[in-house]
């Protein structure tokens, strides 16, 4: 635990932006020992679940339904299985509702220890119940995590970025990127890696030009496993006027329906527009760039990725809305960015 905060008053605030900051800092020095909480805890449940099956058949022999029980499982499995898939509270509590009927129906098939069977079945739901919380909480920290070591690293690097050499933006921002990343820095000397330009054809059968697509293909475990590297792609496209809302829109459209069709997910995702004097961007683009994101599902994990404008000033600097800093897909499922 960290032993200096319940020392301190939790009322009193001297400085509230500096304290916002410490208490992050405090939150993610535990968040190593929470995580091997979560493990410990949903190990302990599994193997709680595993003993639950097993003693629900135990108890249903006396009774002779056995057969029935076994066979009850597999709906209330199915239906269990199906509220962590679901979309919509609606549809989570419908689900919960049917694995509950089937269960009490497990129950009714124990005959004589109709109660010690409803109980263990009552604690099985519960226990899924407990590993979707768990899920959901380690999902959270992770998020956690990485967000604060975003935010700190962003508060330290130098404000100004300077626009480096190149013949026109795309190679700019290419020799930037390089320069910054070591991941995108490690792909640009792999023969095929880098595309300028490049025309990828999308899940739906369009096809959509892009001015730069840098990618890494996942490795071979995760093609079949969904373990291991799931590669990254970055996107560049370029606008020779200030991108308007639909231009952004169709550009997050192009791809997420690239990213299905490839299975790679973006990890950057590189909007260029050179402007003039105090040229900007309309209120409703950056309220998309700061609000919206690519979102593309994988094999089970949802990617998600915000769209960069990088805009280039006269006084040769980079302004990037918002700051996404060097793409590192993460084992959650959502490109991060280390």
């Amino acid at each position: 635990m960290d032993r200096v905060r319940p020392t301190r008053d939790a009322r009193a605030v001297e400085d509230p932006i500096a304290a916002i900051f410490d208490l992050a800092e405090s939150v993610d020095r535990q968040t190593p020992k929470i995580r091997k909480t979560l493990r410990y805890v949903r190990w302990f449940v599994s193997v709680w679940l595993l003993l639950d099956f097993f003693l629900i058949l135990l108890v249903s022999f006396p009774g002779g339904g056995a057969g029935l029980t076994l066979l009850l499982f597999l709906p209330i499995l199915i239906f269990l299985l199906g509220v962590r898939l679901a979309k919509t509270s609606t549809a989570r509590l419908i689900l919960l509702g049917l694995a509950i009927v089937f269960g009490a129906l497990q129950a009714l098939s124990m005959g004589p220890l109709l109660f010690l069977g409803a109980v263990l079945v009552a604690l099985l739901i519960l226990g899924f119940s407990i590993l979707e919380l768990m899920r959901d909480l380690r999902s959270f920290f992770d998020y956690f995590a990485l967000r604060h070591r975003v935010i700190q690293r962003v508060r330290q690097a130098d404000p100004v970025v300077y626009v480096p050499e190149g013949k026109d933006t795309v190679q700019r921002i290419l020799t930037h990127l390089g320069a910054t990343s070591s991941d995108v820095r490690g792909m640009m000397v792999v023969p095929g890696a880098v595309a300028t330009p490049a025309l990828l054809t999308g899940k739906s059968g369009l096809t959509y030009s892009f001015d730069a697509y840098v990618r890494r293909e996942p490795s071979s475990l995760w093609r079949f496993t969904s373990l291991g590297s799931a590669g990254f792609a970055v996107f560049v496209k370029a606008f020779e006027r200030a991108p308007t809302l639909a231009d952004l829109q169709a550009l997050k459209t192009a791809i997420e329906d690239t990213s299905a069709a490839t299975k790679i997910p973006p990890a950057r995702i590189l909007v260029l527009w050179q402007s003039k004097g105090d040229e900007s961007v309309t209120p409703d683009v950056y309220d998309f760039l700061t609000k919206e994101s690519a979102r593309v599902k994988i094999r089970g994990s949802t990617f998600v990725c915000s769209l960069e404008l990088a805009i280039e000033r006269d006084d040769g600097t980079y302004d990037f809305i918002p700051v996404v800093v060097e793409p590192v897909t993460s084992g959650t499922g959502t490109p991060a960015a280390a």
